[in-house]
């Protein structure tokens, strides 16, 4: 990660992600994928689509959360 000056207040850095910072990220990403697969095929399948919903509406509510008036 970098920081630089934020162009509309000067007090305040914003950090930004390096292509370092992002091949490690998604390193991460990969190891755990399979992992997660194992343990997911080990639950019903309707569980599993109830997980989805309740994921999704999760995500609604923090899209909201960020975009409120």
């Amino acid at each position: 990660m970098e920081r630089r000056p934020d162009p509309n207040d000067r007090r305040a850095p914003l950090v930004h992600i390096t292509e370092a910072a992002r091949r490690i990220g998604r390193s991460r990403h990969d190891g755990r994928t399979p992992r997660l697969e194992l343990l997911l095929a080990r639950v019903p399948p309707e569980r599993c689509r109830k997980v989805a919903e309740e994921h999704a509406a999760l995500t609604r509510l923090a899209d909201l959360a960020q975009h409120r008036p």
